[in-house]
């Protein structure tokens, strides 16, 4: 109820909002001390949170020439203030969030955010970002958001026990026939020589996670397509079922954990760094693969190996890409008028995406220096590599924008990174092993991300959780797989057909296509 006042809230108010702005002649872009002020509103994961008065403040209005007033919240709190803040007639210059969901849409398609187009080619590092991420944040043709360029091959991916493959004499599965070899002898062939049955081929979660797609093929995403020529989602696939349909027989062999469809995920993360679970998911990152240690004391011999994409019946081979991007900045439609300010917030932004390769994360390199805070003060070094002090957020300008060491990436290849900053031998080795198989994988780009569909937005959340359920009943047998059909008419009569067409028609007026890339 909290969330629908507030949601009502800002509709009602937004318009008041909107009337206001479009009626302003010239922004007050000047401070009392005659310094353009900024208002910046945005969310953070950085503890502490970064204040509107500290040392990396200082520099940042030092270095830019303007009064930079930051208001930062926790990203948990940050849904509702948000909501509250957009309602209240007071919309900062820049407003943050951590993706375009449907109240970004909704903003937009009101007039609350300045269009970006006009202003996005005279930056730089803006030009990195892909049209498949520009579209993420676009709404009927106009860029609304700078969004946070990430790693779309990243995310979590499959990952197995070899040292398990190699003592049942067992090879790498190519196939769900394999897999589902591999992991019923996992859980019942005692591969970790203890003598107990306590093993799990592969581990899964209450709500099906993680998707054990193995490839874009066998996943939910909108891949597949029905007799009309539509795009349709995952779940109803062919694929899908193929998938289901293993996933039953490793049920029935016992290869589950048989708590798995009421068991968090976390726990099962708990149970792979025990040395229970043969298969499970994990993604490369810096400092990732660092709970691997735990894995090793109790099993010195555990050997951990990434696990490539099944090929599927048509010929592809790849996993779903990421959407590319993870938060983005807005800027208020009040800044029509005031081209000057525009340029000014897109330069900081611009300034702070500048990419610096793991090995050039230095002191010696003035720009990471400063934008990291200082050696001693925002980061430290140690064996080589920067470190954030628990005071980061205090002095790194840095915290205040993208909050990533070494700003933007620079492509895939950025990836490698990872290996070089991750301190312990077991997250470096962990690192090398995922980073090198994305980067010779192909990766799907899913059309739909790159779109906003409200009937999509009102209506997945329900279906999704449906579909769930029904599978997850198929898994364990308490509804025939033989139902498959009656399961899919199901779906598209509780809103499925109207997603599918809305989707379609809108991929179709807007051009958008599912797409292959290769990661490098």
């Amino acid at each position: 109820m909290k969330r629908l006042l507030l949601l009502l809230l800002t509709t009602i108010l937004l318009v008041g909002i909107l009337g206001a702005c479009s009626s302003e002649k010239k922004t007050n872009s000047s401070s009392k001390d005659g310094e353009m002020k900024i208002t910046w509103f945005d969310g953070t994961w950085e503890t502490p949170v970064p204040e509107p008065g500290s040392e990396g403040v200082k520099k940042i209005n030092e270095k830019f020439g303007v009064s930079f007033e930051p208001q930062y919240i926790p990203f948990d709190l940050y849904t509702d203030k948000l909501a509250v803040k957009m309602a209240s007639g007071d919309i900062p210059d820049v407003i943050g969030d951590e993706l375009a969901g449907a109240n970004f849409v909704k903003w937009a398609k009101q007039g609350a955010f300045l269009p970006l187009n006009d202003y996005i080619n005279e930056f730089e590092n803006f030009k990195a970002i892909p049209d498949s991420v520009w579209d993420a944040v676009s709404v009927d043709g106009n860029k609304y958001a700078i969004p946070l360029y990430f790693p779309a091959s990243g995310g979590k991916k499959p990952v197995i026990r070899k040292d398990w493959l190699d003592k049942l004499g067992l090879e790498m599965p190519t196939n769900f026939e394999e897999l589902v070899e591999v992991a019923i002898a996992f859980a019942t062939e005692d591969p970790d020589g203890n003598g107990k049955d306590d093993t799990v081929g592969l581990g899964l979660a209450k709500g099906m996670v993680y998707d054990p797609s193995f490839g874009t093929y066998w996943s939910s995403t909108w891949y597949h397509k029905n007799e009309e020529g539509q795009l349709i989602p995952g779940q109803i696939s062919e694929g899908n079922k193929e998938k289901i349909t293993a996933l039953h027989e490793l049920h029935k062999g016992g290869a589950l954990d048989k708590d798995w469809s009421v068991k968090p995920y976390n726990d099962v993360f708990k149970d792979f760094y025990a040395g229970k679970v043969g298969i499970w998911y994990e993604q490369p990152g810096a400092g990732k693969g660092a709970d691997f240690a735990s894995l090793w004391k109790i099993s010195p011999d555990a050997e951990i190996a990434a696990l490539p994409a099944f090929e599927a019946p048509d010929g592809s081979q790849g996993f779903v890409a990421g959407g590319g991007y993870y938060r983005m900045w807005m800027l208020s439609a009040k800044l029509k008028e005031d081209p000057e300010k525009v340029k000014k917030i897109l330069e900081m932004m611009d300034y702070m995406a500048k990419y610096i390769p793991a090995e050039e994360q230095t002191p010696d390199n003035e720009y990471f220096d400063w934008t990291m805070g200082g050696e001693g003060k925002g980061y430290t070094m140690e064996d080589g590599v920067a470190k954030n002090t628990d005071e980061f957020s205090k002095y790194a300008p840095i915290a205040y924008f993208n909050q990533k060491q070494g700003g933007w990436i620079e492509g895939e290849k950025s990836m490698l990174d990872y290996e070089v900053q991750s301190q312990e031998p077991e997250a470096k080795e962990f690192n090398k092993i995922m980073v090198d198989m994305l980067l010779d994988s192909n990766f799907y780009i899913n059309p739909v991300g790159r779109i906003h569909s409200t009937v999509y937005n009102e209506k997945i959340d329900e279906l999704n959780e449906y579909a769930t359920n029904e599978l997850s009943k198929m898994v364990v047998g308490q509804r025939p797989i033989s139902e498959w059909d009656q399961f899919v008419e199901e779906y598209l009569a509780k809103g499925g057909k109207d997603v599918i067409t809305d989707v379609n028609n809108q991929l179709k007026e807007e051009k958008v296509e599912g797409e292959w890339v290769h990661s490098k």
